[in-house]
């Protein structure tokens, strides 16, 4: 990113907050002895008045169906939400921040940062959380989220300011 003297500025941000939006085990959706799958995204919210940035990580393990392409309908065994929430220094926020377009630009790099760290910190929920189970075996993959993101994320500043 460059200022208005074409300088190189770095975003400069802090975790300051960590949550576990959802951690539901389903024990009579398992079936030790069907193939698992995962289902996993990421999502992005802003809250312009604190200079916050949300990542919501999720992560669902289920049974892949035989001759079923439609995973959705899979009922998950294990379902798992966790959100990071970075705040961002004045001058990075003014940075990323278009006020004439009203939407707040979270560069792909960055983007791909706190989504590899919300899916770190949500690893280490679910060891926790499982830890002393038979689910414990169950780990979410060291795969690279911030190939799940293809672009800079453009969020809305209209919309409603993240919980």
């Amino acid at each position: 990113m460059t200022d208005e003297n074409n300088k190189q500025h770095r975003i400069n941000f802090a975790l300051v907050n960590i949550k576990t939006e959802k951690m539901d085990i389903h024990p009579d959706a398992f079936n030790d002895g069907q193939p698992v799958t995962v289902q996993a995204g990421v999502n992005f919210g802003v809250d312009k008045q604190k200079r916050l940035v949300k990542t919501l990580f999720n992560h669902n393990f289920v049974h892949r169906e035989e001759n079923s392409e439609d995973q959705n309908e899979a009922q998950p065994f294990i379902e798992l939400i966790v959100s990071c929430i970075f705040v961002l220094d004045p001058e990075s926020w003014k940075i990323l921040e278009n006020e004439e377009e009203q939407v707040f630009v979270l560069p792909k790099g960055l983007a791909s940062h706190f989504a590899i760290m919300t899916a770190g910190t949500a690893r280490g929920i679910l060891h926790n959380e499982t830890e002393h189970t038979d689910y414990n075996k169950f780990i979410i993959p060291a795969n690279n989220v911030g190939d799940i993101i293809p672009d800079n994320i453009q969020i809305p500043l209209s919309q409603p300011p993240i919980a």
